[in-house]
């Protein structure tokens, strides 16, 4: 037998996996990273505008009449959509080519903007991509706008108006590439009329968000999941004006129905023909602030789950009614608790505490940090069967139960801003529910988030999360370099990055050991990195230092002795330096 077909098949992986890795490394080049703290008062400098203007553009404004300049290059040139581009990219060298292609020209032109201005900019695509000068203009004045706005900063001004009692003008608040008329900034944020959530354009997106979700764990499972727990925040929904409980809606295979003035009160069932797939059983928790600011949606919620628990379908393309029937029978409970699936905090508490239980160490079995959520999360709220409000009615069973169905974990990254490494509040909440799931399901779910701001809405799993954060800020020279421009702050989040990198391992054990050893390697063992950080800021690096030992020690981390003798070592000099001892 000829060894030229085992050949030609190992060639083909070997390129496949080599396509996969470099789309992995433009994936890390072109995202949006910050390379310092917001400054109070001081404006956008150059490179970050001109980042920020690169991604506005990368996507479609129909408000402005404006295309996005990707869409436009990719066509003009005879390439097809780039949707479609972007998406086959991983998977053949000539439309990563292609791709590749069209992000430079996009580059190229904003630089072109940037420096020259607007007719400069179009007549370099016009020469490079046959862009007819009146398709691009509208682009660059919508970009020239933006960018004036990005130079002016009004925050010092309004905080003095503030301290005086002065009116402050209103802004809506969002993610700036999502929506740029967040700016100029400086401006008192507005919410949301919660009637109106979703807006038409949320669910219009959130259907996209939610088929590759269920196309995800299908493509890893061979089946669709049997029910997910959702995670709903009140400001997220506030900027996206309520993508992720349009995500709910879909998943549950609901639309919202709107009245004469635009009011979102009702909800109708997507027929299962057009559904075209199982209705899959949510159970959301949502944020106090979400409780607080989206009363009208928590009961929307409620009474979307209702409706799929009453309809008369078959068990198998009706998940939430198959639970919530075989829990009355079985458990001859009542309905109100079989079918309760929006809980949050008990009414005016917050949060749930899974954070500062991680964060000072002050847990000794895993399943202590599942209970913890569930303890401060199993309030449920809606109406009941009767349609009497129910406002924190304290359901722990009915929580415990719904979680121990629960196959999948999920949550919507919004903004380009802040990702799961930035802040304890995503492994509090997506990492508190999903080791609350496996205590109670005895199995770890699949855990997902959404990059909803991305071309293709990506769903990544938690494990490619973490590894993309930690490739595009933690460790990637740019972002902490940026950081140590700020002296003692800026040490202190670097080592906030890495404390809740090590928050993703106490709930999820899904940080992988070369994260680890690389934050070690960069930030301890490197003799001069070392000296800059003791130097700016000994208290912050010695909480580093700890908590790659906690790690270990935990383990989460699978380091060898002398590494960690040497992280000991340090450690103790860095305890001499803070307490002054020569």
């Amino acid at each position: 037998m000829s060894s030229q077909p085992y050949k030609t098949l190992m060639e083909a992986q070997r390129d496949r996996r080599v396509l996969d890795l470099y789309d992995q490394l433009i994936e890390v080049e072109q995202r949006l990273i910050p390379t310092g703290l917001h400054v109070f008062g001081r404006p956008s400098e150059d490179a970050e505008r001109a980042d920020m203007l690169r991604m506005i553009a990368s996507f479609d404004r129909p408000e402005a009449g404006v295309r996005a300049l990707p869409d436009l290059v990719s066509e003009n040139l005879g390439l097809g959509s780039y949707d479609a581009l972007f998406k086959s990219a991983s998977l053949d060298q000539a439309r990563l080519s292609d791709r590749e292609r069209i992000d430079s020209v996009v580059a190229a032109a904003i630089r072109e903007f940037l420096e020259a201005g607007s007719e400069v900019a179009a007549s370099l695509l016009e020469r490079t991509s046959k862009i007819k000068r009146q398709d691009s203009l509208p682009v660059f004045a919508l970009l020239e706008e933006i960018s004036k706005q990005l130079e002016t900063n009004n925050e010092i001004e309004a905080l003095l108006r503030a301290l005086r009692g002065e009116f402050i003008a209103p802004g809506p608040g969002a993610d700036i590439v999502q929506n740029p008329a967040i700016l100029p900034t400086g401006r008192n944020t507005h919410a949301v009329n919660p009637y109106t959530i979703p807006s038409i354009m949320a669910f219009a997106r959130a259907e996209a968000v939610a088929w590759s979700l269920l196309e995800r764990y299908l493509a890893e499972n061979g089946r669709y999941p049997g029910a997910i727990a959702l995670v709903l925040w009140g400001l997220d929904n506030i900027k996206t004006q309520g993508e992720g409980v349009a995500q709910a809606l879909w998943l549950l295979g609901v639309r919202p129905v709107r009245d004469a003035l635009n009011r979102v009160t009702e909800v109708e069932a997507i027929p299962l023909e057009e559904l075209k797939r199982p209705r899959i059983d949510v159970v959301m928790t949502i944020s106090g602030i979400f409780r607080d600011l989206f009363s009208p949606t928590v009961l929307l919620l409620d009474k979307a789950v209702r409706l799929v628990a009453q309809l008369d379908e078959p068990p198998e393309m009706n998940y939430l009614r198959r639970h919530v029937m075989e829990q009355v029978r079985n458990e001859v409970c009542p309905l109100d608790d079989a079918v309760a699936r929006v809980f949050s905090n008990a009414p005016g508490n917050y949060g749930t505490n899974v954070n500062f239980m991680v964060m000072d160490s002050q847990w000794d079995r895993d399943e202590t940090l599942g209970d913890l959520f569930v303890t401060r999360k199993c309030f449920a709220y809606g109406r009941d069967s009767q349609g009497r409000a129910v406002e924190g009615r304290e359901a722990r069973v009915a929580l415990d139960q719904a979680l121990g169905r629960v196959e999948a974990t999920y949550q919507n990254i919004d903004t380009f801003e802040i990702g799961i490494t930035d802040v304890d509040h995503y492994f509090e909440y997506l990492g508190g529910i999903s080791k609350a799931v496996e205590t109670r399901a005895q199995a770890r779910p699949s855990i997902y988030l959404s990059d909803s701001l991305s071309r293709d809405a990506r769903i990544r799993s938690l494990e490619e999360t973490v590894r993309l954060e930690s490739r595009a800020k933690t460790l990637n020279p740019k972002w902490y370099e940026g950081m140590l421009n700020h002296g003692f702050r800026g040490v202190a989040e670097i080592e906030s990055h890495v404390s809740n990198t090590f928050g993703w391992s106490a709930t999820a054990d899904a940080v992988d050991d070369w994260i680890y050893t690389e934050v070690a390697q960069t930030f301890v063992l490197d003799e001069a990195m070392l000296e800059r950080l003791r130097t700016l800021n000994p208290h912050s690096v010695h909480s580093l230092v700890g908590r790659l030992l906690e790690a270990h020690g935990r383990g989460y981390w699978d380091a060898d002795v002398k590494l960690m003798d040497q992280l000991r070592e340090i450690s103790g000099s860095l305890e001499d330096q803070i307490e002054g001892v020569a």
